[in-house]
């Protein structure tokens, strides 16, 4: 991380009095986030060396840099985990819960000394996620190469509406901001939508602030979209968009950029820190990152590299490449990815289907937040959905018209998204809870007509 901290001195020192960062409440200078970092990273070199942070907007960057100058291990806490999760990440890391910034009358200077590391709790499909353990050569490599994907400098406008506590926030939201000198907008209405399901504050900020760059979870280009079509403007500031994390229906996608978007897709896990691979500007599939190396073993994407993980925490350490448990392709250097290898639905016709990109199909409404596709009995697949109001159904049909025979539902089941276990804290749906749903006495039925017949 000792080329970040040289870029922070550096801007501070070249540039002082212009903006590097605003939350909705303030705004600092290179000059001043420099200085705070400093006094920050004093105060954390006295105390617990490994720490749970939990704050959001400005004080979490000013946190994460000088905890990581100081050469403490971070531990970031997901504002979407459940409380006993919580408890797992703060005793299974030992981390020290983090809620405000400490006060110092001294001060660190930006020489990092090394020796600081994070580590990622991701969900997943339990409540009890393991933590990857990521340190300087992982995220050295992960945000010079995603800063060189992007071509960012400091021209650049960076809009955060992820939350801050995921990896990929803090390496495109902070780190490759300071290392390219490029301006940093955090809007908590962007990362709100995702909970309140309404994308207008979210288009309303970014024609406010005039972003060229930001980074999305699909929900929130849904949402985006859907406020796009009832009559927002997208600010023709933007050059790049990458939106990652799930798949996204290619319906959505065209819709998005013919509404102004420039969106591009992305893959990765935190195993690989964050990013494995990004889609160019103007290309139309994605290429691995400068820190990735891709090759397909058996179906599945095997990625390897210096931005492969150090390993999990309380685990052996992990050497070497990376198994992904997702299946893909490779074509002259373009990956395609499939779904998960555990996750995939093998139909009695031997034809495959990755549910994930059926799923995409509902998921581009805004009124649904998450579905779920599951295989009944007599080889029949029904699409479960957690709706929060009446979807388009003709739009809907269409998308899922477009899908090939074999993947496409006989029905839809419409369900409570307050049904406990549906949407895990990611949120993302339970398959196997919305298979119990499906099977219920009384359940909402849709049946979908055959492709290309008038419901």
């Amino acid at each position: 991380m000792t080329p970040l901290f040289d870029a922070l001195a550096r801007h501070a020192g070249q540039r002082p009095d212009i903006i590097a960062f605003r939350d909705c409440d303030r705004a600092i200078s290179w000059a001043g986030l420099a200085q705070a970092v400093s006094h920050a990273a004093a105060g954390f070199a006295g105390g617990p060396r490994t720490l749970g942070l939990h704050l959001v907007g400005l004080d979490y960057v000013i946190a994460d840099l000088a905890a990581t100058l100081a050469g403490c291990r971070v531990v970031p806490v997901p504002g979407f985990f459940s409380a006993g999760q919580v408890d797992h990440l703060l005793a299974d890391s030992g981390a020290v819960l983090i809620n405000r910034l400490p006060q110092s009358g001294a001060s660190l200077p930006l020489d990092y000394a090394g020796g600081a590391d994070r580590v990622i709790y991701t969900s997943g499909t339990t409540g009890r996620p393991k933590g990857v353990v990521l340190g300087d050569r992982q995220l050295t490599a992960q945000t010079r190469a995603l800063a060189a994907a992007i071509g960012g400098g400091p021209d650049d406008r960076y809009l955060s509406v992820l939350p801050q506590a995921q990896l990929l926030e803090q390496i495109c939201g902070i780190f490759v901001p300071v290392l390219t000198g490029a301006e940093t907008v955090i809007v908590a209405e962007g990362t709100a939508c995702l909970f309140t399901g309404d994308g207008t504050a979210l288009a309303r900020m970014a024609a406010a602030c005039r972003p060229s760059v930001t980074v999305l979870a699909p929900r929130q280009l849904t949402l985006w979209v859907a406020a796009l079509r009832q009559g927002a403007q997208a600010p023709d500031s933007l050059r790049y968009i990458a939106v990652g994390g799930a798949p996204v229906s290619p319906a959505l996608l065209a819709e998005a950029r013919a509404l102004g978007l420039p969106v591009a897709e992305g893959y990765g896990l935190s195993e690989a820190s964050s990013v494995v691979a990004m889609t160019p500007a103007g290309s139309a599939a994605m290429v691995a990152l400068e820190s990735t190396r891709l090759r397909i073993e058996e179906g599945e994407i095997v990625v390897d590299g210096p931005a492969v993980m150090s390993g999990y925490l309380g685990h052996p350490p992990h050497g070497g490449p990376w198994r992904t448990g997702d299946l893909g392709r490779l074509t002259n250097g373009r990956l395609t990815v499939l779904g998960r290898r555990d996750a995939m639905i093998l139909r009695a016709s031997g034809r495959n289907i990755a549910p994930e990109w059926v799923e995409a199909a509902a998921l581009a409404d805004p009124a649904i937040p998450a579905a779920a596709l599951i295989l009944t009995e007599g080889d029949r697949l029904m699409l479960v959905l957690a709706a929060t109001g009446s979807p388009d159904m003709a739009a809907l049909t269409a998308r899922l018209d477009a899908l090939p025979d074999y993947a496409r539902p006989d029905t839809l089941v419409f369900a409570d998204p307050r049904e406990v276990g549906l949407i895990r804290p990611s949120g993302s749906a339970d398959r196997q809870v919305a298979a119990r749903i499906a099977r219920c006495p009384g359940a909402l039925l849709v049946p979908l007509p055959a492709a290309g017949v008038p419901a």
